[in-house]
C-alpha cells in the first residue's frame, strides 16, 4: 500500500509512505507502515540550522472486516492501532523580551520532537481496478507529545509569544514548539491508500 497524501503533509511532516497488509485469518489481518521524511516540512522557515531535518512515522493495525463483496476482496473493516512519529527541524519564531512591545525579536532553533499514540478506526477497500484498491480510513484516539529544543532563547516565564490573529497550522506549530513540553490530547486521523493485491 501507499499514502499519497503522507506525500504533502503540512500538519506532521511530509514522508514517502507505504505498508503492507498480512491476513491472518478471513476475517482478520495485520497492517504494518513505514514513512520516510524526504524533505523539510512547509514551516520550516528558520534561516539558520541547528539540527538535521529529518524523521520517520511507524505504524501497526489490527484489522477485523466486518463486510465482503465476496470471497477475495474484503470491503469494510474496523482496526485499532498504534503509531510513533519521531522528527527534527529547524524554526522561527517572533516574540517580545520580557513583553516588552516596542521591540521585536526573532529566535531561530532546533526541535527534536516525538509523537506516541493509540486510534480505533474504520475503512473501506473500493476497487480501482483488477488487484488496484483505494483504502479509505477514518478514526480517532489519544497521542502522547514530547518536544525538547536547542538553542532557544525565548523564554516563556518572562517573554511574550507574537503570534497570527487568526489560528493557523503554522501558529499553532510554533506554539507548540516554543512551549517545549510533554503533553497528551485526542487525536484524529483520516487518509487514503493505494493498494495493489498480490
Amino acid at each position: 500500500m501507499f499514502c499519497p497524501l503522507c506525500l504533502v503533509d503540512g500538519i506532521t511532516f511530509p514522508t514517502i509512505q507505504g505498508g503492507f497488509n498480512f491476513y491472518l485469518t478471513d476475517r482478520f489481518s495485520l497492517y504494518n507502515e513505514i514513512g520516510i521524511k524526504y524533505r523539510e516540512g512547509y514551516f520550516e522557515t528558520a534561516d539558520t540550522s541547528f539540527i538535521k531535518s529529518k524523521g520517520f512515522k511507524l505504524k501497526s493495525e489490527f484489522r477485523y472486516y466486518i463486510s465482503s463483496a465476496n470471497h477475495q476482496v474484503k470491503n469494510t473493516y474496523l482496526a485499532i492501532n498504534g503509531f510513533y512519529n519521531k522528527e527534527t527541524h529547524n524554526t522561527a519564531i517572533e516574540y517580545y523580551r520580557n513583553n516588552d512591545t516596542s521591540k521585536l525579536l526573532i529566535d531561530n532553533f532546533g526541535v527534536k520532537k516525538s509523537v506516541a499514540g493509540v486510534n480505533l478506526l474504520i475503512g473501506a477497500h473500493k476497487k480501482l481496478y483488477k488487484n488496484l484498491y483505494l483504502d479509505f480510513y477514518a478514526g480517532f484516539g489519544v497521542r502522547f507529545v514530547n518536544i525538547a529544543t536547542n538553542n532557544k532563547e525565548f523564554n516563556i516565564k518572562n517573554d511574550e509569544l507574537r503570534g497570527p490573529v487568526d489560528v493557523t497550522i503554522a501558529g499553532s506549530r510554533d506554539r507548540i514548539d516554543a512551549l517545549e513540553k510533554t503533553d497528551n490530547n485526542g487525536n484524529f486521523t483520516l487518509g487514503i491508500r493505494i493498494c495493489y493485491s498480490l
